[in-house]
């Protein structure tokens, strides 16, 4: 029966016990592997990457004994309570590129119609378990399969069309490698593009990536393994629940090869069932991962030094991290893509990308406040560099007059992570517009900016030959302190509505607001109703009607 079964590996106190136990280890891999040779110590220097592994046949036997297929992929899929989502799953790995595959769906005690799912599609082997967890449902779906690779495909996830087909050709030009991972793009519950983050792409010391907390690896699915690994790992913990991924990627990456490739293989879907989503347990379940190499970690400086980083992380900025976005689902889920929002932001940039939607920070900075220059001139053309952001709203204004006082022009742009974005009339390509002579315009806009950030045009003209000063600002910049009091509060919200702000958002950081400025928190609970209110998350407020 496969489950997790921790090794014993003692890196201890003097430096003959380590390299003691460093051999000791390597003995026990290349009885696994069937390898020859050694593997490096951990030694105070920097350390040296894995060895390369030569997998012997005998590793990679099944459950059963039996060898597996020579190139079968084992997709094991395990499912609870997903079933609208699993149909989706299933036929993303029927339609793949490569063919030589098995599907096995694991049910974890679902109460759905997951069974009916599964049954409208022949080739699909079906498991039941009572519920035991994500993990127990993984190993169950290893113990089932008979592959060679192995890609583990949560239900709610899909696999793009060429996903198999990338990962066996990068496995079998890098045997030595345990697993290879790609990239994902996130999605919806509906399954449109979301913005996200740029994903790294990491070509060494993947160990001690993960040791500095978070994970490269977004995805399960984006990970194909050869199945000769688990014969070292014995499978995923249940006790590190949701973290099991992160626990199994520290333990594969500490003593073998992996390689990381730039291509997006699968869509990771968010939703508002997702099991990440608990932050609290989520990470207590990372913390206890990480603390797992503890021991193995002391003898050396360098993994030390990412141990720490990678506990100030798990500590301090993933909650944040999670914070932000949680702020995103609840914005998605209540407020128009047009909307425009004031974010009680303390001046944290990433609570800004909410998805394209104009957005800029509360309390802001005085009207007069303009971001920063851009160009200047009568007029001009000129392609920002790749600094748009998918999620953000950028405000390029063109002043002119006596030193340049007076705002001739302005216009908004936004970076979306969907090439396809829903049309509206903020969202369609503007076509240059004079007014009294005055030209500003940005084309493309919205701009692309999935992976990478992304540019535009910008063009403009005072249109009377005088000279222009141009100003970019990402929607509003900090006014770099709190107020003063209720009544500045006040004044503040008063205007930031007269400046188009149509919602106000209190992050949960940002609670404090409505005990310490009382007089604030009655007016506003007063007058404007909560069109969302996650204790957990936020409160938004719309400020476009009063109760």
């Amino acid at each position: 029966m496969v489950g997790f079964q921790r090794l014993q590996d003692e890196r201890v106190h003097s430096g003959k016990s380590i390299v003691r136990s460093c051999r000791t280890q390597a003995q026990c891999r290349r009885r696994a592997f069937g390898q020859s040779g050694t593997v490096a110590c951990c030694a105070e220097k920097s350390p040296e990457p894995p060895k390369k592994i030569a997998v012997a046949h005998r590793a990679d036997t099944r459950a059963d004994g039996a060898l597996p297929p020579p190139n079968l992929v084992s997709v094991i899929i395990p499912c609870y309570n997903h079933a609208h989502f699993l149909e989706q799953a299933i036929k993303s790995v029927l339609t793949q590129s490569y063919s030589d595959f098995e599907i096995i769906v694991v049910d974890d005690g679902s109460t759905d119609n997951t069974t009916e799912v599964v049954r409208r599609h022949s080739p699909v082997r079906y498991v039941y378990q009572e519920n035991a967890g994500l993990s127990s449902a993984r190993n169950t779906g290893l113990r089932h399969s008979r592959g060679k690779f192995l890609v583990f495909l949560d239900a709610d996830d899909r696999l793009l069309p060429h996903a198999l087909e990338t990962g066996v050709g990068c496995i079998r030009e890098r045997p030595e490698c345990a697993f290879v991972s790609g990239r994902c793009r996130v999605i919806d519950s509906k399954g449109a593009i979301l913005p996200s983050p740029k994903q790294l792409q990491i070509e060494r010391e993947h160990y001690v990536q993960l040791l500095r907390g978070g994970t490269y690896i977004w995805c399960p699915a984006t990970v194909l393994y050869q199945r000769c690994v688990f014969e070292f790992v014995h499978g995923f913990n249940p006790k590190v629940n949701p973290a099991a991924d992160y626990d199994l990627y520290l333990r594969v990456t500490r003593d073998f090869p992996v390689y990381s490739h730039a291509q997006i293989v699968a869509e990771y879907r968010k939703h508002s069932s997702n099991m990440s989503r608990d932050v609290s347990r989520m990470q207590h379940a990372a913390l206890a991962a990480h603390e797992a190499q503890s021991n193995f970690v002391k003898a050396n400086c360098h993994y030390r030094e990412a141990y720490d980083a990678g506990q100030s992380f798990w500590k301090n900025d993933y909650p944040f991290q999670q914070m932000v976005t949680r702020i995103q689902q609840v914005v998605r889920e209540h407020l128009p893509r047009d909307a425009s929002i004031a974010v009680a932001s303390s001046g944290n940039t990433e609570l800004l990308r909410l998805d394209g939607r104009r957005a800029w920070h509360f309390p802001p900075a005085e009207p007069d406040r303009r971001g920063e220059l851009f160009a200047q001139g009568a007029e001009g053309s000129a392609i920002t560099s790749p600094w748009i952001e998918a999620g953000m709203t950028y405000e390029f204004s063109l002043y002119g007059g006596p030193e340049f006082s007076r705002q001739l022009a302005r216009v908004l742009v936004k970076g979306v992570a969907d090439p396809f974005p829903i049309a509206s009339a903020e969202a369609a390509p503007q076509e240059p517009v004079r007014l009294d002579g005055v030209l500003l315009t940005a084309i493309p806009n919205p701009v692309h900016a999935s992976e990478e950030p992304g540019v535009t045009n910008i063009t403009w003209s005072t249109g009377d030959g005088s000279e222009g000063q141009l100003y970019v600002s990402s929607m509003g910049v900090y006014a770099g302190r709190d107020p003063a009091d209720s009544d500045e509060a006040l004044h503040l919200l008063e205007s930031t509505k007269a400046r188009g702000a149509q919602y106000l958002v209190i992050p949960a950081k940002s609670f404090w607001w409505l005990d310490h400025y009382q007089k604030f928190r009655e007016h506003v609970e007063a007058r404007y109703p909560a069109v969302a209110r996650d204790e957990e998350t936020c409160i938004i407020f719309d400020l476009r009607e009063s109760s």
